[in-house]
C-alpha cells in the first residue's frame, strides 16, 4: 500500500506541475514591421518615387521626431534591408556613426535604422536582406506576347504608376512619419501584393506558368529573407524594429503572423 501511495502521490504532483507548464504564456519576441519608401533614386524597383530631397532641414527634422517615436519601444535590435554577407562593412559604417565619425548617405537603411540604433544604444544592427534574381522576368514579356496577355502589362503598368501616384501625392503634404502611417496600412499592403498576385501570375497560365514561377522568386527572397530574421533573434530579445521595403512587408508579414514565437505590432498603434 505505501508503494501505491508514493507512486499515486507523485502522479499527482507531476499532474500539477504540467499543468503549471502548460499554462505558463509563452514569451513572444514584439516585432515592428515598418515598410517604407526608398529615399535614393534610381533604385532597382520597377516602380519608384522621385521626388523628394531627405536630406533637406525639413525632412531630417522629420526623421529625428520619427526615430524619436520609434526609440520609445526600446527595441532590442534594428534590422535593416541589407544583404546579410554585408554584415561587416555594415557594422563597420555603424560602429563610426556612433562614435561621431560617419555622415549618414540618403539610405533609408541609414537615414532611419541607423539613426533608431544609435538612439537605443545598440552595438550592433542586423541585416537581413538576401537577394535572388529574378531570372525569368525576361520571359515574361516573350510569353505574354505569345500568348496574347500583353493587356496584364498595361494594366500592371496603370496599376503601379496609380500605386505611386498616391503615395506620391501623401508625400508632398505628409511629413515622413504620416507617410508610412499611410503606406502600412492593409490597403497600401495589398495593392503592392498585387502587383504579384493579380497581374505577374497569369502570364502563362495553363502553359507554361511563367508568371507563377517568377512570383515564386519573388517569394523565394522573402523566405530567405524571413529566415534571416528569425535566426537572428533570440529568446531574451523582447522587442525588434525592421525597417524595409514595403513592398515585402505583406508577404513578411504573413509569415511571422504565423510562427508562434512572435506577435506582430501594427505601425499605426506606435506612430500615433
Amino acid at each position: 500500500m505505501t508503494f501505491v501511495k508514493t507512486v499515486s502521490t507523485f502522479l499527482v504532483a507531476l499532474l500539477i506541475v504540467n499543468s503549471a507548464w502548460a499554462q505558463a504564456p509563452k514569451h513572444k519576441t514584439k516585432i515592428l514591421l515598418i515598410g517604407t519608401i526608398h529615399f535614393e533614386t534610381p533604385h532597382t524597383d520597377e516602380f519608384e518615387l522621385k521626388t523628394d530631397n531627405f536630406l533637406s532641414p525639413k525632412r531630417q527634422l522629420e526623421l529625428e521626431a520619427l526615430t524619436d517615436i520609434l526609440k520609445r519601444t526600446n527595441a532590442d535590435k534594428v534590422m535593416i534591408e541589407k544583404p546579410l554577407k554585408q554584415q561587416g562593412t555594415i557594422d563597420s559604417l555603424y560602429n563610426a556613426y556612433a562614435q561621431n565619425k560617419y555622415k549618414l548617405t540618403l539610405s533609408e537603411r541609414e537615414q532611419i535604422g541607423f539613426r533608431l540604433a544609435k538612439k537605443l544604444n545598440l552595438q550592433h544592427i542586423n541585416c537581413i536582406d538576401a537577394f535572388y534574381g529574378m531570372t525569368r522576368d525576361s520571359l515574361l514579356g516573350v510569353t505574354a506576347k505569345e500568348k496574347n496577355q500583353l493587356y496584364l502589362f498595361n494594366d500592371l503598368k496603370t496599376h503601379g504608376n496609380e500605386l505611386l501616384k498616391e503615395i506620391d501625392s501623401v508625400l508632398k503634404r505628409n511629413s515622413i512619419t504620416e507617410v508610412l502611417k499611410f503606406i502600412n496600412t492593409k490597403e497600401l499592403l495589398q495593392k503592392n501584393l498585387a502587383i504579384y498576385l493579380q497581374y505577374i501570375v497569369k502570364i502563362g497560365a495553363g502553359d507554361n506558368y511563367i508568371g507563377a514561377e517568377a512570383v515564386s522568386e519573388w517569394y523565394l527572397r522573402n523566405l530567405a529573407i524571413y529566415s534571416n530574421i528569425i535566426t537572428q533573434i533570440n529568446a531574451n530579445d523582447k522587442y525588434v524594429v525592421l525597417i524595409f521595403g514595403q513592398g515585402h512587408i505583406p508577404i513578411l508579414k504573413h509569415l511571422l503572423q504565423n510562427n508562434n514565437d512572435f506577435e506582430l505590432v501594427e505601425v499605426n498603434s506606435v506612430l500615433k
